[in-house]
């Protein structure tokens, strides 16, 4: 039989475990959550730097450095540093898709039928396959995932969707909406 100094001690020995426990989990997740919050302080320097290179990125470096009132080292040392910070992610290349026959661009709203991990990551991957589809974000709301998709033509397009997307396992519905004209298309954030 406990007596009630045992059933204390027993109490406070869970107590203290407890409290290790979240001691231990803060302490695992402390440097993902730093990760996750992090914003990194940007001065007025790398802000010129970086709208520079939004505005015009295939500027040869001594170019890019005179129009921010900068030595190509010093420079160079700053693009360095964003990009070690993550803060340019990559530079690439924009293509006049309408030019090369990719005329049709359609934005399509995903349903998927389970929200198992192991169901998510199979059409993730699934969809990550596919050259057509340009984009794919994860939403809130109705629907699961909104897709952005181009085509050569709506033949293509139907072709695409119905082979290579809606016949996934993981999908329960798609819903198409056809881009008709572009207003605004950038990439460059606000600084």
């Amino acid at each position: 039989m406990l007596s009630r100094s045992n059933v204390f001690s027993t109490d406070k020995v869970n107590m203290i475990i407890v409290i290790e426990f979240n001691q231990i989990l803060r302490r695992l997740f402390h440097d993902v959550l730093k990760k996750w919050t992090h914003v990194m302080k940007v001065s007025e320097t790398d802000r010129k730097i970086l709208k520079a290179l939004q505005k015009n990125p295939s500027y040869a470096q001594a170019e890019q450095a005179a129009s921010v009132g900068m030595s190509r080292s010093s420079y160079w040392r700053h693009v360095k540093e964003l990009e070690d910070a993550g803060i340019i992610l990559k530079r690439r290349v924009e293509l006049d898709a309408r030019k090369i026959g990719l005329k049709l661009r359609a934005s399509c709203v995903i349903s998927i039928n389970s929200h198992r991990t192991d169901s998510r990551n199979e059409f993730e991957t699934h969809i990550k396959a596919q050259e057509n589809v340009l984009e794919c974000f994860a939403t809130s709301g109705g629907n699961d995932y909104l897709l952005t998709i181009i085509a050569t033509d709506i033949e293509s397009y139907y072709e695409m969707m119905s082979t290579r997307i809606l016949n996934h396992p993981t999908i329960e519905s798609a819903h198409t909406s056809f881009i008709m004209d572009t207003i605004k298309d950038t990439h460059v954030l606000p600084l």
